[in-house]
């Protein structure tokens, strides 16, 4: 009876989340996790507390804030505003750039939302002045950010790498493993996108001149000129990426020291730093993955991954574990809910199913719980619909449409893609 409770206890959390997504279900976590654990397991404060995911919090703290650091001197957006200004381009190119841009700025470390939020305003705003579809602009903007996202430096890549390493596994090349197979997986739906959507380029009447005038318009001539902090922060971001892949030095002390020369050396702001870090999602992070602690100690996990043993079979595993999570994730937070409630489930689930593979299972949860983020429900798919420029009610509510059906699609076309690379070859 506790172990269903604990299982109940997470989906109701993630319902509320959806019925109320104002608020942060990892509050509603810990307190599910302290109530199941002090009044049904019986358990004293300190080994509740010893639960709670120190080392991924504190990863996630200092990646988050170094970033926030970069952002609140202007760096990133010179940085953004320089790549865009290298692309005065034809018209029909500029989806594809958009896709490679944001897939540039996620992977480098700010993560999937900071890139769509920082391209987002300029790529929708471009396809609106140009005629070309906003409903294609925003699939390529979310997907590009989407492939970077597992990079294991970007916070996406941070949760997942800390969970892995929960779950037995060590090797420093598993989350490069992860970001490389979710990026092709994406990298795959967004050229069939392209040129699924190639015949609205048909209707193009301006050329490449058109659009150089409006990405001029949007960021200016795009030959930005670097401040002195602000060369202090590429520094730092640059000392960052060789110590983590060089040298192999930690992440967390890694951020220590490109933090620590930003702040030593008055490169940035960094009380505004922190007000503008992602405290929400940290939070919501931490709270799910303390919930999902406790449901291992109430048997909550060993009940779900029986569930999901007895309707799935090792030959097509790695496509059930990302049909599950692409309909969860459609609904709730992919790197805040879904990770931390179904990576730790991939041990047991390969025991009680008598096999599989524990690298390839952990890249179906990350590609199947981030395949739907383009849907307007995810932040990605909102911030894009937020960006399209005065547009009318009815054209952002067509492209809400859109955005919901594709998301929801997205989670048939990340099992299908799931199964012919992460099934059928083995």
């Amino acid at each position: 009876m506790i172990a269903i409770l604990s299982l109940v206890a997470l989906v109701v959390a993630v319902i509320i989340g959806i019925i109320r997504p104002k608020i942060n279900i990892g509050v509603l976590s810990i307190g599910f996790a302290f109530i199941i654990g002090f009044f049904f397991l019986h358990l004293k404060e300190k080994e509740i507390t010893a639960l709670f995911p120190s080392s991924l919090f504190l990863m996630l703290v200092f990646i988050t804030f170094l970033f926030s650091l970069a952002a609140e001197n202007g760096t990133l957006q010179k940085i953004t505003n320089i790549l865009v200004g290298k692309v005065r381009a034809k018209p029909v190119l500029l989806p594809l750039v958009f896709f490679a841009l944001t897939f540039f700025l996620s992977a480098i470390g700010p993560g999937n939302i900071a890139a769509v939020a920082l391209i987002a305003p300029i790529g929708m705003v471009l396809a609106y002045n140009l005629k070309l579809s906003p409903f294609l602009m925003a699939i390529m903007i979310c997907t590009g950010a989407n492939a970077g996202a597992f990079s294991p430096i970007a916070p996406t890549g941070v949760i997942s790498t800390g969970l892995i390493q929960k779950i037995g596994i060590e090797s420093t090349l598993v989350p490069w493993i992860i970001f490389g197979a979710s990026a092709l997986i994406q990298s795959l739906s967004a050229i069939l996108a392209y040129f699924g959507f190639l015949f609205y380029f048909k209707k193009f009447r301006k050329g490449e001149e058109t659009a150089s005038v409006e990405i001029s318009h949007i960021i200016g001539d795009g030959k930005e000129v670097f401040s002195a902090k602000q060369k202090i922060t590429l520094i730092a971001l640059v000392l960052l990426l060789v110590l983590i892949i060089f040298f192999k030095v930690p992440l967390i002390l890694s951020a220590f020291f490109a933090t620590a020369i930003l702040l030593f050396l008055d490169a940035a702001d960094s009380e505004t730093a922190l007000k503008n870090m992602p405290w929400d999602a940290i939070l919501l992070v931490s709270g799910v993955s303390l919930l999902i602690g406790m449901l291992d100690k109430a048997g909550g996990l060993d009940l779900a991954t029986t569930l999901i043993a007895n309707i799935s079979d090792v030959s097509y595993i790695n496509a059930m574990l990302a049909l599950i999570t692409g309909i969860i994730s459609a609904y709730s937070s992919s790197s805040g809910v879904v990770l931390p409630a179904f990576i730790p489930l991939i041990p047991e689930l390969i025991e009680k199913m008598g096999g599989g593979d524990l690298n390839r299972m952990a890249v179906a949860v990350a590609v199947g719980s981030h395949m739907v983020d383009v849907s307007p429900l995810s932040t990605l798919g909102a911030i894009c619909i937020s960006a399209m420029p005065t547009a009318s009610s009815a054209v952002k509510n067509k492209l809400f449409r859109q955005l919901m059906l594709w998301g929801l699609s997205m989670a048939v076309v990340g099992t299908i893609l799931s199964f012919l690379i992460l099934d059928l070859p083995y």
